[in-house]
């Protein structure tokens, strides 16, 4: 890649996805700028917005053979819009279908908010070949038209469509002191 960083494509795309929105949606970003804010602090933050979701936006790394979106949920409220947005993503990017998958996982931002919320990953940057996608403004263009609409699908339908729900896991909220899963 060239040395674009994951926190630059981060804000890049968020903006995009706000934009594509429009008037639509009321969109707040957690950040407009180069700057940290705490997952706990995101937590509250989102709390403010009853009537809303959550949709944390991200670039991911790992193995190098590894490539392709992914998108993160633990709540049941959670899961159909994890499943449009992971089909969106996968209907956009061209890594293999079977690569990355709806994960169900217990983090601070799929667990601790008060409302529907999911992390959603846009690819893998420790991938040459979709860095060198994920770095591109049309693509990043496209993936956030896809999020947007997956988005409206979600406010427009619910669950429909989405399979049937799982079932509700009862486990406490995610601590920074957690083990990782």
């Amino acid at each position: 890649m060239d040395g674009t960083k994951e926190k630059d494509l981060t804000l890049d795309m968020v903006k995009r996805i706000k934009s594509e929105l429009g008037g639509s949606f009321k969109t707040i970003l957690m950040r407009n700028s180069d700057e940290f804010i705490d997952l706990d602090d995101r937590v509250v933050r989102a709390n403010h917005y009853g009537d809303a979701v959550l949709v944390s936006v991200h670039f991911n790394s790992g193995p190098q053979q590894v490539r392709g979106p992914e998108t993160y949920y633990w709540r049941v409220d959670s899961h159909g819009l994890a499943t449009h947005l992971q089909s969106a993503m996968e209907a956009t990017s061209p890594a293999e279908r079977a690569n990355r998958e709806l994960v169900r996982r217990r983090l601070r931002l799929t667990r601790n908010p008060e409302i529907p919320c999911v992390l959603i990953e846009c690819g893998y940057l420790s991938n040459a070949s979709e860095a060198q996608l994920c770095s591109s403004n049309g693509y990043r263009q496209q993936l956030a038209k896809s999020i947007a609409e997956a988005i409206r699908t979600q406010s427009a339908v619910g669950d429909a469509g989405t399979g049937p729900l799982p079932e509700p896991i009862n486990a406490p909220p995610s601590r920074p002191t957690d083990a990782p899963e």
